[in-house]
Formats: structure tokens, sequence, C-alpha cells
């Protein structure tokens, strides 16, 4: 099958199962995103088969990438953009696409950063005790501590990824290939924006153990 096949398929598929299609894509982006930091940030598990010892990479870390893309970014940006779309409707002046393009940058893009921030904080420093109200505090502290170290650098390079992006789609990419080349995109940047979370944790852990 052709890529022109792949991709038809792919967007009558988008067409027909907005929101599940967008979450399925997402969850298999962020699983290879998590699979390629952990390896680039030598985070490898051992597992013992047949007697020998091999490493990898497969880990509940993973699995919570996973949901992440599928069933926390995906459905708050397809609300959102829902939203923005409904607000700009119809053919567009050049104005109001620079309008559209503003709106989704301060509203989208923060809550997304923010959304990734913290959830890369819970999977790399959270690990729960017990089920009582002291964990909690601990979730709120590993939030509020992630995002005081890691928001405003993952906010700075998803603020110009986005609008690079867009400016380059409005003017080179057909309208049907959007999709794919927004995942493309913001796969390259999560995978680059992970990397360097779990480097800077990494680094704040020995710190802590010295």
């Amino acid at each position: 099958m052709s890529f022109q096949e792949l991709n038809a398929q792919y967007l009558a598929y988008l067409a027909q199962y907005p929101l599940a299609t967008k979450s399925v894509t997402s969850g298999i982006l962020n699983g290879l995103n998590e699979t390629i930091s952990s390896a680039i940030t030598n985070e490898y598990k051992e597992s013992r088969i047949l007697g020998l010892k091999i490493k990898h990479v497969f880990s509940s870390k993973l699995v919570k990438m996973i949901i992440y893309g599928s069933l926390i970014s995906t459905p708050i940006s397809h609300k959102m953009y829902g939203v923005i779309n409904k607000i700009f409707k119809g053919p567009l002046t050049p104005k109001q696409k620079i309008l559209q393009i503003l709106t989704s940058l301060f509203t989208v893009t923060p809550t997304l950063s923010a959304c990734f921030v913290a959830w890369i904080g819970l999977i790399n420093n959270y690990q729960p005790k017990s089920f009582s109200i002291c964990e909690i505090g601990r979730i709120y502290t590993v939030i509020k501590t992630s995002l005081q170290k890691g928001y405003l650098p993952v906010l700075r390079s998803s603020m110009v990824t986005s609008f690079l992006a867009l400016v380059v789609a409005q003017k080179f990419v057909k309208p049907e290939l959007w999709v794919v080349f927004f995942n493309l995109i913001f796969f390259v940047l999560g995978t680059y924006q992970n990397t360097k979370l779990k480097k800077l944790q990494k680094k704040q852990r020995l710190e802590k153990s010295e």
C-alpha cells in the first residue's frame, strides 16, 4: 500500500472517528517518544530471560506515556481546538489567521505544556507509598517542583515550534496532510523535551542523594 493510500485511509478514519483516531496516533507516538528518550538518557531496565540478563526500555513509564498521549493530552487538545475552530469559522482573512494562531499559542500551547511537564514529573519522581491523604500532598509537591523547574523551558520551545509549524503548514502543506505533519512535528519536539526533562530530573536526583 502506497503512502497516499495509507494517508487517505488515515484521513478517512480521522473524519469518521476523530477523537479515537487522534488518541491512538498520539498514544503510539508518545510510546515511541518515551522509548527513544529512555535510550538516549540510558534509563535501561534489566530482565532475566532464560538465564540471560537483557537490557530494555520497557517499563511502567512507557505505559504511562501512552496513557498520557491517548487519554490526557489528546482529549484536551481536541476539545480546545474544537472551541477555537468554532470561533474562527469559514474562509479566514490574513488578520483572522494570525489571530487564530495567536489564540492557539496562548491557550492550547501553555495548557499542554503544563500537562506534559507535570506528567513527566510524576512518572519520573513519584512512587505511591500508601493510599492516604498524605499522598495528595506528595503529588502536589512533585507537580509544583516539576513546573517550577521545567515549565518555562518547555513552554518556550513549544511556543516557537508551534508558531513555525503553523506558518509552514499554512504556506507549504496541503490541508489534508496537516494532521500527519503536526503529529510528526510534535513527536520530534516531545521526544526532545522528554529527554531534556529526564536529564534535568536525573541530575536533581543525583544532587539530592549526595
